[in-house]
């Protein structure tokens, strides 16, 4: 199994994250009640993309403020401890379904220190 390499292996693993998010009832509100993402994924995913683009491999130009826009979405439906650890869940199968190496490792640990970090600033 190969390591995340590219922009094409991140809209990969956001396609496959997603598809798990949304059919998982103690989540998907997030994406189809509080926010409007399930109406443009592609669009959305493309953000992700260059988020994880900039977060990995230091290219990619994400410029938007990740938390700020995470809180106006908490303040409208509170995020809870078992929300975090299921959108953790589903991104760590993903990412183990389809990778193997020291970037799918390090996205881990980057998803865990932002899930953290949240619910410490919206708690």
């Amino acid at each position: 199994m190969k390591d995340i390499e590219t922009r094409e292996d991140l809209l990969l693993i956001m396609e496959k994250f997603y598809n798990k998010l949304l059919v998982d009832d103690t989540i998907k509100h997030f994406f189809t009640e509080t926010t409007t993402v399930s109406q443009h994924l592609p669009e959305h995913f493309e953000t992700l993309a260059t988020f994880w683009e900039q977060a990995l491999f230091l290219r990619g130009g994400y410029f938007k403020n990740m938390i700020e826009i995470h809180k106006k979405v908490h303040d409208q439906s509170p995020f809870s401890g078992e929300h975090y650890k299921t959108w953790l869940k589903h991104l760590f199968t993903t990412l183990d379904e389809y990778f193997s190496g020291p970037k799918a490792e390090q996205m881990k640990t980057m998803s865990q220190s932002m899930a953290t970090v949240m619910q410490i600033k919206f708690t």
